[in-house]
């Protein structure tokens, strides 16, 4: 059942939201509303039958024209995830900015940035008439009386809702009280089939889920543990910069001192069940190597903005795989290398380097965003660019290289200093988690450079130097490995005080010179 109500005018910032229902029930609530797309209610199964009633709340595009989408006319279709602000509307159109306190404007801007992205596809057959975008709006407790009814301290309405954040890792329901057996990840399998009926959308040839920040972090989680939906139409998941990855090991790259935590849901797979997790237990309960090759049954695009390194982690399991978010990334799929086997197929993943700060806004609207969004596959011929963004970062990171530009030398140093001292790599020094990845710091001055650290360690008998937090200055003849780790070359990137070209280091990382490999040894 398709019922369209009207969008009535509740203030001047949020609008009372009754619209189109796929369904689901209507559930009253003040929504901001945003050009080319509406407001859609979807019914979800309830996975015990306990509630025949259970509602999703999305924004749902519509056609150029502004009508419904006609179903036979769709190619493909986007499943859009907002991030930690719950914010749909904002994901669908990059897009639209709104002062609700309350969060939920950001979700029209997910929306609005969607289809503002889909506006910049210059083929004309791909377009609002070709192309379903859906943003689902997986509520909590903040969005009670905007998003959907809250009366005397209860949801008094059908729809889903969720505790905190716990939707972006697969936890059931919080409300209706009615049935609390409903995972978000459920809900994204319920959304896929929808889109892969064949009989609902019978020209279909692509469904792409989309996650930014935390939607990529949700969407990295549900691949993980998903299994079992056989589909007509291939599907891909798009994994934009988030915040950290759940880890597919139960080993790390970085100390786990003072960190009891680091394996715990989310950040590992221990104590899934105790989340509370359902959904996925029994891949869970198959170890780490079957959440591996799960995992890799995915076709996953990834999509890194190199210039984010941000932060945000919500205790000390991320810094185990990194200390931003730039730094994860590439430890990842390091551990985890993506593959493609097939370019035209179903097992092709494709690794995007984009020029880029944590915006999504910037990363679909790039021509990888454009690429990996819309264009790859529309017709159904197989047809995928090859990965963006040269030169590469590290090994193993190109996993559909093109041929034209793959080898693309990335810039390095290449200058000789004191003692013959050469650069050797960007390096953690962990201290004081543990102890100093080089013994002696042997200065710490706002007129730092290259040449002035290599010239005092040499000078001071030590045959290696290395470059931290712009001024610092550290010295000695092996570099303790509890410590020091070679990271990702783009974890130096403070330019030195004395010469702007130069790099002296990073948070806590160690560009470093010695005269060939480093000596290493277990204590200093």
């Amino acid at each position: 059942m398709r019922i369209l109500a009207a969008l009535s005018l509740a203030s001047s910032v949020l609008l009372f939201a009754s619209a189109q229902q796929y369904a689901g029930d209507i559930v009253s609530g003040y929504l901001p509303t945003i050009p080319r797309a509406e407001v859609a209610f979807f019914r979800i199964p309830d996975p015990t039958g306990a509630n025949n009633n259970l509602t999703l709340i999305n924004y749902y595009s519509l056609t150029s024209s502004g009508g419904q989408i006609v179903n036979s006319n769709i190619q493909r279709a986007l499943i859009v995830i907002h991030g930690l602000l719950r914010d749909p509307w904002d994901y669908m159109n990059d897009v639209s900015d709104s002062p609700n306190p309350h969060t939920i404007c950001s979700l029209t801007e997910l929306s609005l940035q969607t289809l503002n992205a889909l506006d910049k596809v210059t083929d004309p057959n791909i377009n609002a008439d070709s192309v379903a975008v859906i943003a689902p709006y997986f509520t909590n407790g903040d969005d009670k009386g905007y998003s959907y009814p809250y009366t005397n301290g209860e949801s008094t309405s059908n729809a889903l809702v969720w505790k905190a954040s716990e939707w972006s890792a697969g936890a059931n329901n919080q409300y209706p009280h009615s049935s609390l057996n409903t995972s978000s990840f459920f809900v994204l399998d319920t959304l896929i089939q929808y889109f892969d009926n064949t009989t609902l959308f019978p020209n279909l040839k692509q469904i792409v889920l989309v996650g930014h920040s935390l939607g990529g972090q949700t969407l990295q989680h549900y691949t993980t543990v998903s299994t079992g939906l056989e589909t007509n139409s291939p599907v891909v998941y798009w994994i934009g910069n988030p915040d950290s990855f759940a880890w597919l090991s139960t080993d790390r790259p970085l100390t786990t001192n003072d960190c009891p935590i680091y394996d715990v849901y989310r950040a590992g797979y221990t104590n899934y069940t105790e989340y509370p997790m359902t959904y996925g237990a029994d891949v869970v309960a198959a170890g780490r190597e079957g959440l591996l090759a799960n995992y890799q049954t995915k076709q996953i695009a990834y999509a890194r903005a190199l210039l984010d390194h941000g932060d945000e982690a919500p205790d000390c399991s991320p810094n185990s795989t990194g200390q931003d978010r730039n730094e994860r990334f590439f430890f990842f799929i390091e551990e985890f290398p993506p593959s493609c086997q097939d370019p035209s197929g179903r097992s092709c993943d494709t690794v995007d380097l984009v020029e880029a700060e944590h915006d999504n806004g910037q990363m679909f609207g790039s021509a990888a965003g454009l690429a990996r969004l819309f264009t790859d596959n529309f017709y159904g011929d197989g047809n995928r660019s090859y990965d963006f963004g040269y030169p590469r970062e590290q090994s193993g990171d190109d996993p559909h290289p093109n041929p034209s530009l793959a080898g693309t030398p990335a810039p390095t140093n290449y200058n000789t200093y004191a003692g013959n001292l050469t650069y050797q790599g960007c390096w953690s020094n962990q201290w004081p988690l543990t102890p100093l990845a080089l013994p002696t710091k042997i200065y710490d001055n706002s007129s730092n450079s290259i040449e002035l650290c290599t010239s005092a360690c040499v000078g001071s008998g030590y045959t290696i130097a290395g470059l931290q937090n712009t001024t610092q200055c550290f010295c000695g003849n092996s570099l303790n490995t509890e410590s020091a780790v070679l990271v990702v070359d783009s974890s130096c990137l403070f330019n030195c005080p004395a010469n702007s070209s130069e790099i002296c280091g990073g948070k806590n990382r160690l560009s470093l010179f010695s005269d060939g490999s480093p000596a290493t040894n277990a204590t200093n």
